[in-house]
């Protein structure tokens, strides 16, 4: 018999892997891993996404900025009803990104998500990575204008 933190465990690999954008299938296991009305913090963006169907459209954005883009999952730690992990990803800025046009340029950067998951479902995700070094790599900012 499974503990809820292994359960836990399974549901965020299962996102970080299955539900990855690049996988044609993200959406269905969208679908079966998250609440209806999640609550997605990105990057301490001032304002959360709210809901399953905003998230899938914000997602959808991120991904053809970086259609070939890759993780590394490196940490796992569960506690509670959260789930944290660190992974490593690394990609080619050929399509649109943020609302800015692609680069060409690769990119690779360390990032962190924690899930709260509530009887297998994720209702609250948090998203860090240091956006400005991705900048930095993409060639739209540059330390002088730091």
């Amino acid at each position: 018999m499974s503990t809820v933190l292994e359960q836990n465990k399974v549901t965020a690999l299962r996102f970080a892997q299955e539900g990855w954008g690049t996988n044609p299938s993200w959406r269905s296991i969208w679908d079966e891993l998250m609440s209806k009305d999640v609550v997605y913090y990105f990057n301490s963006f001032a304002e959360p996404i709210v809901g399953l169907e905003a998230n899938k459209q914000f997602n959808v954005g991120l991904f053809q900025g970086f259609p070939d883009i890759k993780q590394q999952i490196e940490d796992m730690i569960a506690e509670d009803d959260k789930v944290v992990y660190r992974t490593t990803i690394q990609g080619t800025n050929s399509g649109e990104f943020l609302g800015t046009p692609a680069t060409g340029k690769a990119v690779k950067a360390n990032d962190f998500t924690l899930l709260r998951i509530v009887e297998g479902k994720i209702v609250e995700w948090w998203y860090e990575c240091n956006l400005l070094e991705v900048m930095k790599q993409l060639g739209l900012v540059s330390e002088g204008e730091v």
